[in-house]
């Protein structure tokens, strides 16, 4: 096993990254393509959201059946996910981009023609199928072109779609809604994701891989352990946030079979040389704790996503596009949060960047905790606009340690075992949240808004928990000064 402290050597075919952290013309125009498709994947996680009850209307469907729009979504991510780093290893980042756009586009066009709930659902796994490829393939390919010196700000580009997608989504879902078409919830991603291929063509290399090197062959039996075993997990969670109980009996099957699943993958990965996602890089306490790190970062902000729009239209009476112009400054803030850690990077590592960010975060989430009936909607606003700030504060930086904790050989598969585990985490908030929620108005008459602000005490838990592993990853708090000639 090699060591954390080893230098990562540059992956064939590379160009040398600039010894200084300046992000030059030609890499920010790659890294902007790159980056478009992955807001618009972003942006279908939650867009969704705020039309369900729309579309069951529209489909004469029951909320259990509809609600698979968003749930088959997040399993066909939590399928395809892990394959991707593979495909940049045997395929190279281009040819698994494009693919991973077309299929997202096309189900993105599919979608928008959708006759009946079940087609609906149909397309939406395609979807979601191209995106869960997405994010693994952009962080791998802009941390390799970045290079050790760059990687911080680099990851601090990827963090601005990160903490901006969530939040638009909902705004977007809520105007095509109430003002255009259900439809335009899938069709705008049309000419996004067109826009997006064609320039491809033009800024992504078409060699980025060794020809001469070895393309190691597609792990069948760690792919029918793992992905099924990471879809049926997010079902388990999912289904427990529906249903307000974690101990549904379906909930825990799919907990039992999911478990049972991914470790048998554990013991299999063990035994092969070229596994989907190596296990072995948890014996590095850098690339585990930085993991741990956004599983719990995931929680935090899907949480915070989930709550806030609940309280603002159960507890406030807001209308879906009221409730997600409010959450405008936490995309806003979350962004400048990223840009920020970038020019931090400098100066600080993420082992003081990331509990910096997760404090900033507990601490709004606890006053958040405060909210009431007439709470003002300015407050309200700002203090989860710091959440924002926080978590993008949080995310740059541990994304960048844990690119330099493996390696550019063994990234495109660390970035799949960091999204994946991203998403476990905010299938984990998201249900946690739900179930607290569902209690506390189960005991009480309506939709007070004390039984969402006592909520929010969840949120600041788990922010709190990530900013003490985020504090564990090894190594100082400062950078090494740059040694002179």
């Amino acid at each position: 096993m090699s060591s954390e402290t080893s230098a990562p050597q540059r992956s064939p075919g590379a160009a040398a990254a600039p010894a200084d952290d300046r992000l030059d013309p030609a890499f920010l125009r790659m890294a902007g393509v790159l980056l478009l498709a992955l807001l618009m994947a972003l942006l279908d996680e939650t867009i969704v959201n705020v039309g369900v009850d729309h579309l069951g209307a529209v489909f004469g469907a029951p909320l259990a059946t509809i609600q698979w729009v968003t749930a088959g979504y997040l399993l066909a991510v939590a399928v395809a996910t892990p394959v991707s780093g593979w495909g940049v290893d045997r395929f190279g980042v281009r040819r698994v981009w494009v693919l991973a756009v077309v299929l997202f586009t096309l189900g993105s066009l599919l979608s928008g023609l959708a006759w009946s709930a079940g087609s609906l659902i149909a397309f939406r796994v395609l979807q979601g199928l191209g995106g869960g490829m997405i994010f693994p393939v952009v962080q791998a390919a802009i941390a390799r072109a970045a290079g050790p010196a760059r990687v911080t700000k680099a990851m601090g580009l990827v963090s601005i779609p990160l903490t901006i997608g969530p939040v638009l989504g909902p705004v977007l879902g809520g105007f095509f809604v109430d003002d255009i078409s259900w439809r335009w919830m899938f069709f705008i991603n049309l000419p996004v994701g067109v826009i997006a291929l064609v320039l491809a063509f033009k800024v992504l290399p078409a060699a980025d891989s060794d020809p001469e090197g070895p393309r190691p062959r597609l792990d069948i039996v760690g792919l029918i352990l793992l992905s099924p075993g990471f879809a049926v997990l997010i079902y388990g969670l999912t289904t427990a946030a529906h249903r307000g109980d974690f101990g549904d009996p379906v909930a825990l099957t799919a907990f039992a079979v999911g478990a049972a699943l991914l470790v048998g993958y554990v013991l299999h990965a063990l035994r092969t040389t070229a596994p989907l996602i190596d296990v072995r890089l948890f014996g590095r306490r850098g690339f585990t704790m930085s993991v741990v790190t956004m599983l719990l970062v995931g929680a935090v902000a899907n949480g915070l996503l989930f709550l806030t729009p609940l309280y603002y239209q159960q507890a406030r009476g807001f209308g879906a596009l009221h409730a997600g112009l409010l959450m405008i400054p936490s995309g806003i803030l979350g962004a400048a949060g990223a840009i920020s850690v970038g020019k931090a990077g400098a100066r600080l590592t993420a082992r003081a960047t990331a509990p910096i960010g997760m404090l900033l975060a507990a601490v709004a989430a606890l006053a958040l905790s405060t909210v009431g009936a007439h709470t003002s909607q300015v407050f309200t606003a700002l203090t989860f606009g710091v959440a924002g700030f926080g978590i993008g504060f949080t995310v740059p930086g541990m994304m960048a340690f844990m690119y330099l904790a493996v390696g550019p050989a063994d990234a495109p598969r660390a970035t799949s075992a960091l999204f994946i585990l991203n998403q476990i985490g905010g299938s984990l908030g998201i249900a946690v949240v739900a179930v607290v929620l569902q209690q506390r108005l189960a005991a009480a008459a309506g939709f007070p808004p004390e039984a969402y602000g006592r909520t929010y005490w969840i949120v600041a838990g788990f922010a709190l928990v990530a900013g003490l592993a985020a504090a564990l990853v090894p190594g100082p708090a400062r950078p090494p000064a740059p040694q002179t000639e």
